[in-house]
C-alpha cells in the first residue's frame, strides 16, 4: 500500500533533503543512474550504488518502526 502524506511540513522537509542530497551528490539519482552509468562514470556508478543502499536501509528501518 502506498500513500502520500498530507503533512505540509513533512513534504517541505523531504524536498529540502532531496535538494541537499542533489547538491552533495553532484547530480540527481536518475542523472547518475541513467546518464552517468551509460558513460561508464566511476563516480556515477558508486553514487548509484550508494543511493540504492541508502534506500534499502531506509525502507528496512521504516518497516521495523511500522512507518511503512
Amino acid at each position: 500500500v502506498f500513500s502520500i502524506t498530507p503533512s505540509v511540513p513533512l513534504i517541505i522537509i523531504g524536498g529540502l533533503l532531496v535538494g541537499i542530497g542533489t547538491k552533495i551528490g553532484s547530480g540527481c539519482t536518475s542523472g547518475h543512474g541513467i546518464c552517468g552509468i551509460s558513460r561508464f562514470s566511476t563516480k556515477s556508478i558508486f553514487a548509484t550504488i550508494t543511493f540504492m543502499i541508502c534506500a534499502i536501509i531506509t525502507v528496512f528501518i521504516m518497516k521495523i518502526f511500522g512507518i511503512y
